[in-house]
């Protein structure tokens, strides 16, 4: 996924009122994250000013206590979980 497919999924989760996300992993892993944040693409500029190609940027989750930073290219697909599933 590209960060702008990611930000829009994300908003869409929140929108809908996600407990959870279930992100799929392009090495077949799966994170159940219960806090998210993507970071924003101003920080994502090369040593020349240049802003990074859109499929560069992470995402900050925590799960299960522990937080993780996944790279944005290592997204395949985000499901939302829903309070109590």
């Amino acid at each position: 996924m590209t960060r702008r497919e990611v930000r829009i999924a994300l908003r869409q989760m929140e929108d809908g009122g996600a407990y959870s996300l279930r992100l799929f992993l392009d090495n077949r892993t799966t994170v159940l994250a219960h806090q998210w944040f993507l970071e924003d693409g101003e920080e994502w500029e090369d040593a020349d000013g240049e802003e990074v190609s859109d499929n560069e940027g992470l995402l900050r989750v925590v799960a299960r206590g522990r937080q993780a930073v996944i790279a944005v290219r290592r997204i395949v697909l985000i499901e939302m979980v829903p309070f109590g599933g």
